[in-house]
C-alpha cells in the first residue's frame, strides 16, 4: 500500500450520523458535545474496542477516533450507535493531516496511540506514523500536564518513538530511569494487544507528560510499581524451586486479586497448574470464563483448559462461547484452527471456516484462511476457490503483490504470478512499491530485464534520500550494476539534508562500496547537522561498529552524553557500546 494521504469522505459515510464527523474547519466541540468536558483523541482505533470501553469507562470524558479504515470506521459508527454513546465522534482520514484541521493548539486532553504500523522495511520506514514532525504537531495541540500513551509490539519501533518524544522539549517520559513501562493498568487491553500477551510476546509501552512552554511540570517520580510480567517471570522461577511453598501460594493470591482482566487470570491459572495444584487452577480458570469478553479469551482459555487439564468436554463448551462471540473472518479462522489443533474437529473446524469465508476481510485475511484451510483440512478446491475469490476482491498494490507472492511461493503457479504482478505494476503509487516489485521480480521470476525496467520506474518516482539510497542498495544486490548504484547514491546525497539521513547513506557506501572516504565525509556531514541526542547517539554507533574509529566515536558520545536530558535516555547511552569504547560515564 502506497503512503497514505487524508482522503475525502466516502458515500459510505454521507448518511446523516450524527457520530460522523467530515468538517474542513475547526470543529467547536462544545457545541458538538454540548459539555466542556476533556478531548481524548484516539490515533488508529483499528476495530474501535479501545476507544468504545474507554467511552464507557469514562464518560466525564470526550473521545474522538481517527482512522483511514472504510470497514473499521463502519464497525465502530454501528457500535456507537447500537450502544448509544454520545461521547465520542468518528473521523475518517490521515491522523496527520486531521489533526491540524480538528484541533486548536492546547485543546487536547490525551493521546492515545496503539500499536500504529511499524514499516519495518528500511525503504518503508518514512510511511510510519510517529516522527519528529508527528511528535510536534501531537505536542503543539497538548495542553500542559496533558498525557501520550503509546504501544508497540515492534522492539525497534519502540526505540524510535522513545527517541522521538525524548527530543521533544515539551515532553517529559514518566519512567525517568528505563522509559518504558511493563505495562499500563489503567487502560483497556485491544484485541491485537491482548493476542500479544497470550502468546508472551513483549509488548512496549510508553508515556509522556506534556509540559507548560517554561519547561515546568509536576515532580516525576522513579516508576517504581511492580508488573505482572516481572511478577510472573519471578513465580516460574519460585515453582521450579518448590511448587509447594505457601509463599507461592499467596503470591498467586495476590496475582489473581491483582489480574485486571481475562488474560491475567488465566495466566494465573496456568501458572497454578505448573506448581501442581490443579484443583485450585479449576476455579481461576471457571473465575476467566465469567470474566471472559471476547472470542479471544474464550478460544485461549479452551486452548489452556484441553491442553493443561486434559477436559476435552469443558474446552468444547468454551470453544462453543467463543464461536458465539467470533465476528469477523480472522476470528472464525483462528477459532477453526484451535478446534482442529485442540479438538481434532474436523467437522466442526469445517463449519467455522464457513463462517470464516462468508465474512470476507482483506485480501491478507482472505489468504490466510485459505492457508489454514489447506494445512489443517488439506482441501485444496477449497482453497483454490477462495484464492479466486480473493484475486476477484483485489483492488490496491498490495493485494495483487501479496496474490502474487502466494501464487509463486505457495502454489508453485509461475504464470498466474506473473499476471499479478503486472497488475500490481499498473497499481503502484511510490518508488517504494516499485522497488518491492522489482525485488520480487528478480527473487521469484528470476526475470532481470523486468526488473530492471521496474527499478527505472521506481527511480523516476523517487523523492528523497532514502529512495535513491535504498535502491542503489537493491541493484547492487539483485543486478550487481555498481555504475547505476553509485549513481543513485550520488543523488541520495545531494538530496540527504538531515543527520540521520547522512548516517544511514555513509552505512550503504561502507558496507556495499567498501568506500571509507565518501562515507567519512558523509559521517562528518552528519555530526555537523546533529541536534538531538539520539542523532548524536547513533552515530557514535556506527562510527564504533562501522568505521571502527574509537576516537571519533567517543568525542561524538560526549556531545550526546550532553544532550541526554534525563536519567532514561543516560541510561540507554551507557548500556549501548561504552563498554567497547572503554569510556567512563559521566553521571547526570
Amino acid at each position: 500500500m502506497g503512503l497514505m494521504t487524508a482522503r475525502p469522505s466516502s458515500a459510505k459515510f454521507s448518511e446523516q450520523n450524527p457520530y460522523f464527523l467530515d468538517t474542513e474547519e475547526l470543529p467547536h466541540w462544545k457545541n458538538l458535545f454540548g459539555n466542556c468536558q476533556p478531548l481524548k483523541l484516539e490515533i488508529g482505533f483499528g476495530e474501535g474496542d479501545f476507544l468504545i470501553e474507554m467511552a464507557i469507562k469514562e464518560a466525564h470524558s470526550n473521545f474522538i477516533g481517527i482512522d483511514f479504515s472504510e470497514s473499521g470506521t463502519l464497525k465502530l459508527l454501528n457500535q456507537i450507535k447500537n450502544l448509544q454513546l454520545n461521547n465520542i465522534r468518528v473521523v475518517y482520514g490521515d491522523a496527520r493531516n486531521k489533526i491540524p484541521l480538528l484541533f486548536r493548539d492546547g485543546e487536547l486532553d490525551t493521546v492515545y496511540i496503539n500499536f500504529p504500523d511499524p514499516w519495518p522495511r528500511k525503504r518503508h520506514t518514512r510511511r510510519r506514523l510517529i516522527k519528529p514532525e508527528f511528535v510536534s504537531l501531537v505536542a503543539q495541540k497538548l495542553t500542559p500536564e496533558g498525557h501520550v500513551h503509546l504501544a508497540t509490539d515492534s522492539k525497534l519501533y519502540a526505540q524510535k518513538i522513545f527517541d522521538y518524544f525524548n527530543a521533544e522539549s515539551l515532553f517529559q517520559n514518566i519512567n525517568l530511569e528505563s522509559g518504558f513501562l511493563e505495562n499500563r493498568n489503567n487502560l483497556p487491553r485491544t484485541k491485537y494487544e491482548k493476542n500479544f500477551i497470550y502468546t508472551d510476546e513483549k509488548i512496549y509501552y510508553l508515556e509522556y507528560l506534556r509540559l507548560a512552554r517554561d519547561g515546568k511540570a509536576q515532580k516525576l517520580h522513579k516508576n517504581s510499581s511492580s508488573t505482572y510480567i516481572e511478577t510472573n517471570q519471578s513465580q516460574q522461577t519460585q515453582i521450579k524451586a518448590n511448587n509447594q511453598d505457601s509463599l507461592l501460594v499467596g503470591q498467586f493470591e495476590t496475582d489473581e486479586v491483582k489480574s485486571k482482566d481475562a488474560c491475567d487470570l488465566k495466566k494465573v491459572a496456568d501458572n497454578l497448574v505448573a506448581a501442581g495444584d490443579q484443583k485450585l487452577a479449576i476455579q481461576v480458570y471457571k473465575k476467566v470464563e465469567d470474566k471472559a469478553q471476547d472470542t479471544l479469551d474464550f478460544n485461549w482459555l479452551a486452548y489452556s483448559i484441553s491442553e493443561t487439564l486434559g477436559d476435552k468436554n469443558w474446552a468444547r463448551k468454551v470453544f462453543k462461547k467463543a464461536e458465539n462471540k467470533a465476528e469477523n473472518s480472522l476470528e472464525f479462522n483462528w477459532l477453526a484452527y484451535s478446534i482442529f489443533e485442540t479438538l481434532g474437529d474436523k467437522n466442526w473446524a469445517k463449519i467455522v471456516y464457513k463462517k470464516a469465508e462468508s465474512k470476507p476481510g482483506n485480501i491478507r485475511e482472505m489468504c490466510d484462511l485459505a492457508d489454514s484451510i489447506s494445512e489443517t483440512l488439506g482441501d485444496k478446491k477449497w482453497v483454490g476457490e477462495i484464492y479466486k475469490k480473493a484475486e476477484d476482491a483485489a483492488a490496491e498494490y498490495s493485494d495483487f503483490y501479496e496474490l502474487a507472492d502466494i501464487m509463486y511461493e505457495k502454489l508453485g503457479d509461475k504464470q498466474k504470478a506473473m499476471a499479478l504482478y503486472k497488475k500490481a505494476e499498473s497499481k503502484a503509487e511510490d518508488s517504494s512499491d516499485l522497488h518491492s516489485l522489482a525485488e520480487r521480480l528478480y527473487e521469484n521470476l528470476d526475470d532481470k530485464a523486468w526488473a530492471r525496467e521496474i527499478y527505472t520506474k521506481a527511480e523516476g518516482k523517487a523523492n528523497d534520500s532514502g529512495d535513491f539510497c535504498g535502491l542503489a542498495d537493491s541493484l547492487l544486490k539483485n543486478l550487481g550494476d555498481e555504475e547505476w548504484a553509485i549513481k543513485l547514491y550520488k543523488r541520495a546525497a545531494g538530496r540527504a539534508g538531515e543527520s540521520d539521513e547522512l548516517r544511514e547513506l555513509a552505512d550503504s557506501l561502507l558496507k556495499n562500496l567498501g568506500d571509507e572516504e565518501w562515507a567519512k565525509k558523509l559521517y562528518k556531514k552528519s555530526e555537523e547537522k546533529a541536534e538531538a541526542f539520539y542523532e548524536f547517539r547513533w552515530l557514535a554507533e556506527c562510527l564504533c561498529e562501522n568505521l571502527g574509529d574509537r576516537e571519533w566515536a567517543k568525542k561524538v558520545y560526549k556531545k550526546a552524553e550532553h544532550k541526554a536530558k534525563d536519567p532514561s535516555e543516560f541510561n540507554h547511552l551507557t548500556s549501548s557500546i561504552y563498554k567497547k569504547l572503554d569510556v567512563a560515564p559521566a553521571k547526570l
